[in-house]
């Protein structure tokens, strides 16, 4: 399948590992697919001519995807690492898991995916992506409650417990 995108776009979606175009749709494409940024064509060949280049990109979907695991897992993996995107990679992966158990459980994610903790996450391959989606989900076997976890929800809470407290203390005062 070939397809015409924004050239920075086109450039994300076959970015390799390493460089700084790497993002979280360049995962998410190359689990899935062969992906080659074919060519670019100026703008200057439509009409009206728009203000950016469009890259041409090819898509050769894999038999097996490159991760073998579901769907919603792999993006979450992705999405997690990508959201500090100049942090190291145990940064966003520790918002996989509750506040109370988040360092030792990222501890062990990174341990037995035998990811390096210190790495960015344009410098993370499929192959890590692999590691840490299978671990990931053997984690979540285990504690059946671990996938639906969803740290902004933590924040809310822990905000509201806050802002409570602090009523709380101004009504005493009065």
């Amino acid at each position: 399948m070939t397809l015409t995108f924004q050239k920075e776009v086109a450039e994300r979606l076959a970015a390799n590992t390493g460089s700084k175009q790497r993002s979280r749709l360049s995962v998410m494409a190359q689990y899935l697919c062969h992906v080659q940024h074919v060519f670019t064509i100026p703008g200057r060949a439509f009409v009206p001519k728009p203000e950016v280049e469009v890259g041409v990109v090819h898509f050769t979907p894999l038999t097996q995807p490159k991760i073998e695991q579901p769907f919603k897992l792999v993006e979450k993996v992705v999405q997690h690492v990508f959201q500090f995107r100049r942090k190291y990679c145990h940064r966003g992966l520790g918002m996989l898991f509750p506040e109370a158990q988040r360092l030792e459980r990222t501890g062990r994610l990174l341990q037995l995916a035998d990811v390096d903790p210190t790495l960015r996450p344009c410098q993370l391959s499929v192959s890590h992506f692999r590691s840490l989606c299978d671990v990931y989900r053997r984690m979540c076997d285990e504690d059946p409650h671990l996938f639906a976890y969803n740290f902004r929800e933590e924040l809310k809470k822990n905000k509201r417990a806050g802002q409570e407290r602090e009523a709380d203390r101004e009504s005493r005062s009065l």
